[in-house]
């Protein structure tokens, strides 16, 4: 099979040709970059050869990802004037969509890297573009089609993944890489077995699936040919099926049953008489004792199912479904992983100017707020405290203000996400959230105190004598789309730190979270606008403190 990587080479210059050369003279502090061509090298597999007509796109990034320049062929992209900084260049596909899985899904290229443009000086960037996901291909020996005639086979993944191979289907299907990937036989009569062919599918890779049949136990074997980027698995079917009386759930797949640090075990008993207690046993892999618990009947079915925590993060464990002498197939199933979110306990902060940020760098790096719209005018609403007016160590301050140039009032606030302000529009200024591939948390606790004012500014949502504070936590999927949210709001003025918890309801547990934000705010309506003007309800000189905020996962 061939193979294919496209080059993309990029050439900065910091002197402009001869007809731009005295627009360089005049500006020290600007370079000039020239895209030069797209090179087709064979050295990655695909399904298909790529020749130089493969049309490229091309981004020119700068520090904040940014996109300062863009070309939707790489052909068409004009001679460009940079300021003097470290930009990131990047190319990829511009007519396909890396997340489509099939057999009718188009290989996607992407690839980048940086390059500081220095006054005066001539830079060279060369970007490869490499296959983004992953190729798997199923064939079945002259010994497995005997035995099993033909059977339908799939190859399993992320978010219901699902791809029939048919019993004379040579093609390879493009899937997405990161992901989990399975083959399961489907011999009909409710009868199926399954075997993992990777915990993990790398980028650029070809999982050549082999079956073949043994007479024993299941079990696979793989080698690898780093060469071409190639995995020839192959797993290695019984001929004789288990009994269907005991049936393990495969949950490895499904994301509304593996959490952080709990998981939901199922599985169907469909013996005549239960005359034993229907349990689940589990461990970690790489332990030998396993863990029993007692399985709870869903009513008027055979089936089963038992929550079980606490569980480690990124852990792999076994469990099967047993009842009596008889027993379920073992199956296996990998829980999500920990990332922390740096500073939940607000001890953390520094100072720039008027402008306080509660991050290790003088920026709305992570946690971000609105003091810099506020300290064009006033002070910062936003601030650290210590001392007496601390739970721990430091503590979040956020207060009300009205009077404010332009928008009216301002409350205090504290979010995960970024902020520049937008004199035009300032609903525009926030952006909430940042990128999260973590565990799901189900609870956001910490500790509040709060002073609430009588309501002196806005008109919505009308109802209101005096002001709320509003913590919350939201979470949303790759595509945009809210799948968790929970929140506080406090109507009471509370003079010392007091707990408060937020459970988190998931509207879409078969989702996993692909960005996240925490706010909290001293005036629950403050974020509202027509306009420029604020015309949600507030209370000047609402004070709200937090600390030692902190995420559960079971």
């Amino acid at each position: 099979m061939k193979t294919n990587i496209l080059v993309t080479s990029l050439f900065l210059l910091a002197g402009l040709a001869s007809s731009c050369q005295s627009e360089i003279d005049e500006a020290k502090g600007y370079g000039y970059l020239q895209l030069s061509s797209v090179d087709v090298n064979k050295s990655v597999i695909t399904r298909a050869d790529i020749t130089a007509s493969e049309t490229i796109a091309v981004d020119i990034l700068d520090a904040s990802n940014a996109v300062v320049q863009h070309a939707d062929d790489w052909k068409n992209l004009d001679d460009v004037i940079l300021p003097v900084a470290t930009y990131t260049v990047k190319a990829y596909s511009a007519d396909k969509k890396m997340d489509t899985q099939g057999f009718d899904a188009q290989p996607y290229y992407e690839g980048q890297s940086s390059v500081a443009i220095e006054a005066n000086k001539a830079k060279t960037v060369s970007i490869t573009c490499k296959l983004a996901q992953t190729m798997v291909s199923v064939n079945r020996s002259e010994s497995f089609k005997s035995t099993f005639g033909g059977c339908t086979c799939y190859v399993e993944g992320a978010d219901a993944l699902s791809i029939p191979f048919g019993e004379n289907e040579t093609r390879a299907a493009y899937v997405k890489a990161g992901q989990a990937l399975t083959v399961k036989v489907d011999f009909g009569n409710g009868k199926s077995f399954s075997q993992e062919i990777t915990s993990k599918a790398e980028a650029a890779y070809h999982y050549k699936v082999n079956l073949d049949i043994t007479e024993g136990n299941a079990g696979f074997d793989i080698s690898v040919d780093q060469t071409i980027h190639q995995y020839d698995v192959t797993v290695m079917v019984p001929t004789k099926q288990e009994s269907t009386d005991m049936v393990t759930d495969d949950i490895r797949n499904d994301v509304s049953k593996v959490w952080g640090r709990f998981a939901y075990l199922s599985g169907s008993c469909n013996l005549a008489e239960v005359t034993s207690p229907v349990q689940f046993r589990y461990k970690k892999t790489t332990e030998s004792e396993w863990t029993t618990v007692e399985a709870v009947q869903e009513e008027g079915t055979k089936n089963y199912s038992a929550k079980v925590a606490p569980l480690d993060f990124g852990t792999a464990y076994e469990y099967y479904i047993v009842c009596g002498d008889k027993t379920g197939e073992t199956c296996t199933f990998t829980t999500e992983s920990y990332v922390a979110i740096p500073n939940l306990n607000f001890d953390t902060w520094t100072q720039n100017g008027k402008n306080w940020y509660a991050n290790a760098d003088a920026s709305d790096s992570y946690w971000a707020t609105g003091n810099s719209g506020v300290t064009l005018i006033k002070d910062a609403t936003t601030v650290p405290v210590e001392g007496s007016e601390a739970r721990n160590g430091k503590a979040a301050k956020m207060t009300t203000i009205d009077g404010v140039m332009m928008v009216g009032a301002a409350a205090g606030n504290l979010f995960i996400g970024t902020y520049k302000t937008n004199m035009l529009n300032p609903s525009a200024s926030v952006s909430f959230g940042r990128d999260y591939a973590g565990a799901r948390p189900v609870k956001l606790s910490g500790y509040y105190k709060y002073t609430s004012c009588a309501i002196n500014y806005g008109s919505k949502p009308g109802t209101l004598t005096t002001d709320e504070c509003n913590i919350y936590i939201r979470l949303w999927d790759a595509n945009g789309e809210e799948i968790g949210f929970g929140e506080f709001v406090g109507s009471e003025s509370v003079d010392t730190y007091t707990p408060f918890e937020i459970t988190i309801n998931y509207s879409n547990t078969q989702k996993r979270p692909a960005k996240l934000t925490i706010v909290a705010t001293s005036s629950r309506y403050g974020g509202d606008f027509e306009g420029s003007k604020v015309v949600g309800q507030v209370g000047a000189g609402s004070t709200l403190w937090v600390d030692d905020f902190e995420l559960s996962y079971y």
